[in-house]
C-alpha cells in the first residue's frame, strides 16, 4: 500500500517521467506541467508534499509557495527544484518558506532520500508542536495589522466573526465525538480551521490543530485523542481573549 500524496510539477518531459517513476514506486503521486493547473487541483489531492521546478514560465516559485500556504497552511512540504547549484539561490528560496531544494539533473538515490527524511522529520515534529505551543502568541497583532492594509475593517471583523463561528462549530463536533475517534469529517474540519488560523495569525490554535491533523492522519488514536483535549481547550482559549479585546477585534 502507497504513502502520502505527492504533487510534482515540471515542465521538462525527461525530469518529471523519472520522477514519476521514482515517485510512483513508494508514494501516490499526481504530475502536472504548470504551477497554476497544480494550484487548481490543490483541494481535491490534498497534498503531503509538493515537488515543483523553480523554473516554470507560468508562474513564480514565491507566488506558488504563498498560494499553497494560504489554502493549506504547513500541512504540506514544498520541494523546490533548481537547474543551477548556487548555493545563494538554494538559501533564498529555504529562507523564503521552501522546506528543500534539490539540484538538477536529478539524483534518483539523493532524490528519495531527501524526500523520505522530509517525511520522516514532519512525522516527528507532529507530537512535539503541542509542547511548543503554549509559547506562542493567540494572536498575532502584526498579521492582524497586515489584513487591515490588505481591506477594510469592516470586512476583517467579518472574517473574524466567521472564524469564530468556525471554531465554535468544531467545539460542538469534537463533543459529540466521545470516543475520539479519528473521522473523516472531523480531520476535515481541522483541516480547515488550521488554514484559516494561520492564515489569521492565531499561532496557538495553528500549532493545536496542526498536531491533531498530523495525529489523526498517522492513524495514532491514543496520541489524537489526548491533541483534541488541548485542541478544544485553545479553541475556547481563542474565543476567550476575543472576547477581551473589543478595541482591537470588535467593531
Amino acid at each position: 500500500m502507497k504513502s502520502k500524496n505527492i504533487l510534482i510539477i515540471e515542465n521538462k518531459e525527461q525530469d518529471r517521467k523519472l520522477m514519476e517513476y521514482l515517485i510512483g514506486q513508494i508514494h501516490s503521486f499526481q504530475s502536472f506541467t504548470q504551477g497554476n493547473d497544480a494550484l487548481s487541483q490543490l483541494a481535491n489531492y490534498d497534498p503531503y508534499l509538493i515537488l515543483i521546478s523553480l523554473q516554470l514560465i507560468d508562474i513564480e516559485p514565491i507566488l506558488f509557495l504563498q498560494k499553497v500556504r494560504a489554502e493549506v497552511g504547513y500541512s504540506c512540504l514544498l520541494v523546490g527544484l533548481s537547474s543551477t547549484t548556487d548555493q545563494t539561490q538554494t538559501s533564498y528560496f529555504r529562507e523564503q518558506g521552501f522546506d528543500e531544494v534539490i539540484s538538477k539533473p536529478i539524483r534518483p538515490k539523493e532524490l528519495i532520500l531527501k524526500i523520505q527524511n522530509l517525511v520522516e522529520r514532519q512525522r516527528e515534529t507532529g507530537s512535539n508542536d503541542l509542547k511548543k505551543s503554549d509559547s506562542l502568541q493567540i494572536l498575532n497583532p502584526e498579521v492582524y495589522q497586515q489584513l487591515l492594509r490588505l481591506s477594510s475593517k469592516e470586512v476583517i471583523l467579518q472574517v473574524f466573526f466567521d472564524f469564530v463561528v468556525e471554531c465554535k462549530n468544531l467545539v460542538q463536533l469534537l463533543e459529540t465525538n466521545r470516543k475520539n475517534e479519528i473521522a473523516v469529517e472531523i480531520l476535515r474540519t481541522i483541516h480547515t480551521l488550521k488554514g484559516n488560523s494561520g492564515t489569521l495569525g492565531a499561532e496557538k490554535l495553528y500549532a493545536a490543530a496542526k498536531c491533531s491533523e498530523s495525529l489523526g492522519k498517522q492513524q495514532k488514536s491514543i496520541e489524537f485523542a489526548e491533541s483534541l483535549h488541548y485542541l478544544k481547550a485553545t479553541l475556547q482559549e481563542f474565543q476567550e481573549f476575543l472576547k477581551k479585546e473589543p478595541s482591537l477585534y470588535h467593531a
